[in-house]
């Protein structure tokens, strides 16, 4: 992966060069447990992705797939950081028992193949599996409803953007955590944002939302009142609770999700979260990612994280933060020093409900933002994990390449693991490939932290779970950055 001092190129002219390479390496995992098959994947998915093309130049992609239930992609339309005007989209799929498969679709950027495993019928978790770029990303199901809806309400919404818009799609990243309050095509509101290290606290913000069109696709402006700078955005309303954004700014990489704010958010953080991170550095774009649980209660925080950045592993490190709440939901972290709060901001959190927050970071070497959800339960142990799961994780491994993976997790509840999974190696240059059924083990701590090793300690994992069914992981071998979602089967 070329290092962010890099020049970025037309993404466009990057995909298309290679686009004729075609996908080598395409393997069906043999068959584990579950019912799924291709009549699990029906109806209309909103998708969102982000990567990179093989010379390092990052995307983004969101859209709606509509999928028949017998292998065909009907319709939909899609938008990327090269092609943002709604191309129609067609093409098939395949799902094997375990719900692990492929999606070979027409798209804005090309036609493109993702390998994907399905978390349910209603989610799906997919990674670029041809060998000219490498990307993560979901798919989550749109009912009918979703199509003729349109927003009302408090949302509160993360944006991360490899390249900037108000600084002109230069290799600035820029980091947008806020909410916006939407009446009919107009919102006003309130983020925090970091753009290159420069933390910008409490800014006022207005929205305009044109109303969507087919398949539940609108466009917007997001005006930034202290700097008067508009960002231009392609929406898709995945239901009446959540959209997702991409931004369509010339030159701009950047996309993000927004949620429907609910409960008693004034109150703040309270009790013990699971969060998972990510975002660049000086030195690359998806530098750093970060793993972590914390116990947020009367203004303190304190916790562990496990961290990765530029492919030095920091393994629990101690959290120990203050924080005071607003009551449109948004928290402020400062440091702490010997046990004493100080005035410097360090993060900036945006409740979307008590069990669920978006976050961004007021690093001035980073830009990264996150997501945290509470805890579902006081007491994890290996008997919590006994069952099948599907996992996606991207980022780069030690040459540097660029890594993804994507497959299903065997927990046996008695610290045996076993993982199947397909990854795309950009070094490898034929795409997904299949290394073969790792056997592993794996413990439990007392805050939930789950230490895994497959192959006798050639994939080591932390996790961090929300509760039996969603954890947040993180690969831990020297030279990676590597993170993502492990999530239970249904």
């Amino acid at each position: 992966m070329k290092s962010k001092t890099t020049v970025l190129a037309v993404i466009l002219l990057a995909i298309a060069a290679t686009v004729g390479c075609g996908s080598n390496g395409h393997v069906i995992l043999p068959p584990n447990g579950g019912n799924y098959s291709n009549a699990s994947l029906k109806g209309s998915y909103v998708y969102q992705v982000h990567g990179f093309d093989t010379t390092g130049n990052p995307y983004r992609q969101i859209g709606v797939f509509t999928a028949d239930g017998n292998g065909n992609i009907t319709g939909g339309t899609d938008d990327s950081s090269a092609n943002a005007s709604g191309i129609q989209v067609s093409g098939t799929y395949t799902v094997g028992k375990d719900g692990t498969g492929f999606i070979a679709i027409n798209t804005s950027l090309g036609a493109l193949n993702w390998a994907i495993t399905l978390t349910s019928t209603a989610q799906v978790q997919l990674i670029e599996a041809d060998n000219f770029a490498n990307a993560r990303g979901t798919a989550e199901f749109q009912p009918p409803s979703a199509i003729a809806a349109t927003l009302n309400g408090t949302y509160v919404f993360r944006l991360h953007q490899e390249a900037s818009a108000q600084n002109g799609g230069s290799q600035t990243p820029a980091a947008e955590v806020g909410s916006l309050t939407i009446f009919g095509n107009s919102a006003s509101g309130s983020m925090d944002e970091n753009v290159a290290g420069t933390f910008s606290s409490a800014t006022n913000i207005s929205a305009t939302f044109n109303a969507p069109a087919g398949l539940g696709r609108g466009t917007g402006t997001l005006v930034n009142s202290s700097t008067n700078f508009t960002t231009n955005f392609v929406y898709y309303i995945v239901d009446t609770n959540r959209f997702v954004m991409l931004v369509t700014n010339f030159g701009a990489v950047g996309s993000g999700s927004a949620e429907l704010q609910s409960g008693n958010v004034g109150a703040g953080l309270s009790g013990n979260y699971a969060f998972g991170s990510r975002g660049d550095d000086g030195s690359f774009f998806a530098g750093i990612a970060a793993v972590g649980q914390f116990s947020a209660s009367s203004g303190v925080i304190s916790g562990t994280e496990d961290i990765s950045q530029d492919g030095n592993i920091f393994n629990s490190v101690a959290i120990s933060s203050c924080y005071t709440a607003s009551g449109n939901g948004r928290v402020v972290v400062t440091s702490a020093s010997g046990g004493a709060c100080t005035g410097t901001i360090t993060q900036v959190f945006w409740m979307v409900s008590p069990g669920r927050a978006f976050f961004v970071d007021a690093g001035t070497s980073t830009v990264e933002d996150g997501t945290a959800d509470l805890q579902t339960a006081s007491n994890f142990g290996l008997s919590t994990f006994a069952q099948q799961y599907s996992m996606a994780m991207d980022g780069i491994d030690a040459t540097p390449e660029l890594l993804s993976r994507v497959g299903v997790l065997q927990f046996d509840g008695k610290g045996n693991v076993k993982l199947n999974e397909v990854a795309n190696a950009s070094s490898s240059g034929i795409g997904t490939n299949n290394p073969g059924i790792m056997a592993g083990t794996y413990t439990v701590g007392s805050n939930g932290r789950i230490v895994t090793t497959f192959g006798g300690g050639s994939l080591d994992l932390v996790m961090y779970p929300v509760s039996a069914s969603q954890v947040y992981a993180l690969q831990t071998d020297a030279g990676t950055t590597t993170s993502g979602q492990v999530l239970l089967q249904q």
